[in-house]
C-alpha cells in the first residue's frame, strides 16, 4: 500500500510540476459579430493555457450586450472553447497565430418569450499575440464563422443564423512559471 501511495504522490507532484512550467493567461475579451442584419457585441472573461511554444487552449464565459442596430435585440450568456497555433516558438515573445473556437450561447430575445434560444458558432481566427514586460498581453484577431440555431424559433427574423465576421480583442495578465 505504501508503494502505491508513494507512486501516486510522485506522479501527481511530477504532473503538477510539469503543468506549472507552462504559462497561463487570464483576462477579458471584446468580441464583435457581423452578419446579415446581425450586429452584436459580447464581452468575455477568458483563460488560456500554453502547452508548449506552439499551441494553447482557451476557454471563456461570454455575456451578450444588447444591440440597437439589430432587429432582434437579445441578451444572453455563452461558453467557448478554443485552440491556437503559434507560428513561432517564442513562449515569452510576440507571435502571429491561427486557431479555432466554438461558442455555445443561450440568448433571450426582447418582446418574445422568456425561453432561451441555443446557438452554436464555430469559427476560425487569425491574429497576433503581443506580450509586454513578460506579464501583460494583448491579442487582436479576426475570424470567420457560422452561427447555427439549435432551438425553436423564439424570435421574429432569421437574421441570427448564418455567416459571421468576428473581430476580437483580448487583454490581460500572464502567470509565468
Amino acid at each position: 500500500m505504501k508503494k502505491k501511495s508513494l507512486f501516486l504522490f510522485a506522479f501527481i507532484t511530477t504532473s503538477l510540476h510539469e503543468y506549472a512550467q507552462n504559462p497561463m493567461e487570464v483576462g477579458a475579451e471584446y468580441i464583435r459579430s457581423f452578419g446579415k442584419g446581425y450586429n452584436h457585441t459580447k464581452v468575455a472573461a477568458r483563460g488560456e493555457s500554453f502547452n508548449n511554444g506552439k499551441s494553447s487552449f482557451s476557454a471563456g464565459i461570454t455575456y451578450q450586450l444588447a444591440s440597437s442596430k439589430s432587429y432582434s435585440v437579445s441578451r444572453g450568456l455563452g461558453l467557448y472553447f478554443g485552440y491556437r497555433y503559434s507560428f513561432t516558438d517564442k513562449v515569452y515573445g510576440n507571435s502571429p497565430f491561427a486557431g479555432a473556437r466554438i461558442l455555445f450561447s443561450l440568448e433571450n430575445f426582447e418582446g418574445q418569450t422568456k425561453n432561451n434560444s441555443l446557438f452554436i458558432t464555430p469559427w476560425a481566427e487569425a491574429g497576433y499575440h503581443f506580450l509586454f514586460a513578460d506579464r501583460y498581453f494583448v491579442a487582436p484577431s479576426v475570424g470567420y464563422g457560422r452561427t447555427i440555431k439549435f432551438s425553436n424559433d423564439y424570435h421574429s427574423l432569421d437574421e441570427d443564423n448564418g455567416g459571421r465576421i468576428i473581430p476580437s480583442l483580448s487583454a490581460g495578465y500572464r502567470f509565468n512559471p
